[in-house]
């Protein structure tokens, strides 16, 4: 028994130890001297970082980060923030203004208060919890800015979600996916993941003939999302734009071409 213990101890402390050097939200924001607004989606508060200059009237650029770290050493990660930020990488080399959204229970110091839980990072990623906290705080921005137009970026798990909240858009919208594991049953699937019960799933649950605009993007070398798990999504959606970009693999080439990748599919004016 004493054994067990002491092993549970060990397990909570490297667990916890693990949590540091975890960015959070106003650490981004000062390294990169962003703004950082704190902005309720239901029972969340999502942490959004702003880049200086956005005006009325123009296409608002929302990216969404990926799934960071939901599992620790085969736990439920305490806090699921992952040290990689290609996301905001992204936001920062988009020659226009924009933002980044956090995902509930990201960008925190330490571990999330409630009502933030393991499962809301796990199994329930892509839930609608998940999405309604994302809608809610969107609906505010989109209310605050009054954007003409809305651009919805998302690098691996936050094209997922990208996805899903683009459905309940009424302005006119572009979602622009980069890595993103499009059909999630068969990425688990391919990797020998735990299913994911709790979350909504893109190859699913988007029906064909989307009315808003689909760009994606994935690398011929990805070995966290291999094209070949996203078949049939583009299978449902055939009218979507779809780039298989050699050489490119889930972190790299993404953020040094982003400009240019960018200025190809929504052209220099967006």
């Amino acid at each position: 028994m004493c054994h067990n213990r002491q092993w549970l101890v060990l397990l909570t402390v490297s667990l916890l130890a693990a949590c540091g050097g975890i960015p959070d939200a106003r650490q981004l924001a000062d390294r990169h001297e962003l703004l950082l607004e704190q902005v309720a989606g239901g029972p969340f508060v999502l942490p959004v970082l702003l880049q200086p200059g956005l005006l009325p009237g123009r296409p608002l650029h929302v990216y969404l980060e990926g799934d960071g770290r939901p599992w620790l050493q085969r736990e439920r990660a305490p806090n699921p923030t992952g040290r990689g930020t290609i996301a905001l990488e992204l936001m920062l080399a988009d020659p226009q203004p924009a933002l980044l959204l956090g995902r509930p229970c990201y960008h925190q110091q330490g571990v999330p208060l409630p009502p933030c839980e393991p499962g809301l990072w796990t199994g329930g990623r892509y839930s609608q919890p998940v999405l309604d906290a994302l809608a809610a705080a969107l609906e505010q921005l989109l209310a605050a800015y009054q954007p003409g137009s809305l651009v919805l970026v998302g690098h691996s798990g936050g094209g997922v979600l990208a996805l899903l909240l683009a459905q309940q858009q009424t302005l006119p919208t572009t979602v622009v996916t980069v890595a993103s594991n499009l059909d999630t049953a068969a990425w688990t699937e391919y990797h020998r993941h735990l299913p994911l019960r709790d979350s909504l799933n893109p190859a699913l649950d988007i029906a064909p003939g989307t009315a808003f605009r689909q760009v994606h993007f994935a690398g011929s070398e990805d070995p966290v999302v291999p094209p070949e798990t996203t078949a049939r999504y583009r299978e449902r959606h055939p009218d979507a734009e779809y780039h298989l970009l050699p050489g490119f693999d889930h972190s790299c080439c993404w953020v040094r071409e982003w400009p240019e990748l960018l200025a190809r599919v929504l052209g220099a004016d967006n």
